[in-house]
């Protein structure tokens, strides 16, 4: 009898520790792809499992009301500055592009602009997407795979060819998507750009503002080239 109750006994903890193990390897599961408030996953591990059409940590970024509202935020800061651009002459633009990296003269640039609000919105937007969503364990090749989806199906919509008289002398689709992909190139560079700029608030306003320069100043050249383009 003593023995059998031994035999019973070592059952019965081999059944327990089982049990325990299975019930701890499904919490380790359950947490490994648990879904924030936003649906986006806790840990890498989700990125990688899931299959099917199911979504991926990039697709539930790219879905997310933070990443939403950084990208408009992104838009807004960029058109407030083209907005300002606009008033300038070539030589004032020349000069504002050759003396962007001046920071002096970029915080009067600011102030000229009225854009203190934009650039707080877009240092609220970046804090956002950085403390509500999964973007921070996105490697640099993910980040920029998000942005570059981001861009080419922005300007899948909103790209407008321009037109001139000389219009029609050379291949116009062929010049239509180079000015799309060196659009989306910088539309993708100007969002990372972005969320690399620096978390104390002055520091990141001048970058922000330096970088939606180069972003301008990138955009206008795209288009100068599709002008030549087409006329060639």
């Amino acid at each position: 009898m003593r023995n059998l109750s031994y035999v019973i006994v070592f059952a019965c903890g081999i059944l327990a520790t089982f049990f325990i193990y299975s019930c701890s390897n499904d919490d380790y599961y359950t947490d490994e792809t648990e879904a924030g408030t936003n649906g986006i996953a806790k840990t890498r591990a989700f990125s990688s499992r899931m299959m099917n059409g199911e979504y991926t940590l990039i697709d539930s970024i790219a879905s997310s009301d933070e990443f939403w509202e950084f990208e408009m935020n992104s838009e807004l800061l960029a058109e407030k500055f083209k907005t300002y651009t606009s008033t300038l002459n070539e030589e004032e633009y020349e000069y504002l592009i050759e003396n962007m990296n001046d920071d002096d003269y970029m915080a009067e640039v600011i102030k000229k602009a009225d854009m203190n609000d934009v650039l707080q919105k877009m240092d609220k937007a970046r804090e956002n997407l950085f403390n509500q969503t999964g973007f921070l364990r996105l490697s640099e090749e993910e980040k920029t795979q998000l942005f570059v989806s981001f861009a080419e199906s922005r300007l899948q919509t909103r790209i407008s060819p321009l037109k001139t008289r000389q219009e029609g002398g050379g291949n116009t689709s062929e010049c239509e998507k180079e000015l799309k992909e060196a659009k989306t190139r910088a539309k993708a560079k100007f969002d990372d750009s972005v969320v690399d700029c620096g978390s104390v608030p002055a520091v990141a306003q001048l970058c922000y503002i330096n970088v939606a320069a180069k972003y301008n100043f990138e955009v206008r050249m795209a288009e100068k080239a599709y002008q030549e383009c087409i006329g060639n």
